[in-house]
Order: structure tokens, then sequence, then C-alpha cells
């Protein structure tokens, strides 16, 4: 019974850490950044609030679905990318959710931006924070985590 019960955490776990969705196309992140794009991370490095996912969209487009201890990335033109974050099933700016942190990427060429995009408790739901990660410990971030499910075609 234990080593049966001990299996079923074990998938359930497994199942649940590799949840993170990429809906637009992920670039070669062993590459530079093309001289004409700008590359964006998002990088949701702690297990806080893990039983959740967040809904990340980018200008009203949606990016993807990230888990905790996962990242998404993505490359875009220059020019202004607001982003914003929603625990799954909130609808993004339209629920009365205390998921009212935004934020907002001044793309420039050539650039590289490291975003964490951190849950929290909030009064009556869960909230989603964005802030500036320092490019060294975004690094260790995505050198340990899993390149998220790309389910993206050109």
């Amino acid at each position: 019974m234990k080593k049966t019960l001990f299996l079923i955490i074990l998938f359930f776990s497994t199942y649940l850490y590799s949840q993170t969705s990429q809906y637009v196309e992920f670039p070669n992140i062993n590459t530079e950044v093309l001289p004409n794009k700008a590359r964006i991370y998002v990088i949701r490095p702690t297990g806080k609030l893990s039983h959740y996912y967040i809904t990340l969209s980018s200008n009203g487009n949606m990016i993807g679905r990230l888990d905790y201890k996962n990242y998404l990335c993505w490359d875009v033109d220059a020019g202004k990318y607001n982003l914003e974050g929603a625990f799954e099933g909130n609808k993004i700016r339209k629920d009365q959710t205390e998921n009212k942190d935004f934020f907002t990427v001044n793309a420039k060429e050539g650039k590289t931006y490291y975003i964490r995009l951190s849950p929290a408790y909030g009064l009556t739901t869960g909230k989603a924070s964005f802030d500036i990660i320092e490019p060294e410990k975004a690094q260790e971030y995505i050198k340990k985590f899993p390149k998220p499910k790309v389910k993206y075609v050109d």
C-alpha cells in the first residue's frame, strides 16, 4: 500500500511539474538575440501556490501557461509589450480578482529582458506579481528548469 501511494504521489508530482506550455515560437536560447529582435524571459522560480498555473498574455495575445519552477521565452520586435498574468481559470482583466499587477517592457533591439512572475496570497484570491530579475540569477534558473512544452507551429 505504501509503495502504491508513493508511486501515485511521484506520478502526480512529475505531471504537475511539467505543465508549462508556450503558445508562441520558442527561440534558440543558445544563440544571441537577432539584431532586429529582443528576447523576453518570464520565470516563475518559486513553489509558492504551486497548485495554480498562471496564464500569461502580452498585448492581449496568449503567450503561455506557467507552472512553478519553469519559464517562458519568446522573441519580439522592438516596441512596447504589456504583460498580464492571471491564475488559471481567471479571465485576464475581465475578472474582479486581485490580479491587478501588470508589467510593461519597452523592448529594444538586441536586448534580453528577465522578468520574475511570482504568485502571492491575496485577501480573497491569489494575485500575480511581476518584477525584474538579475540576469545572473535568471540564467541559473533557466539552466535548472525544463524548457516549456511548445504548442506552436509555423
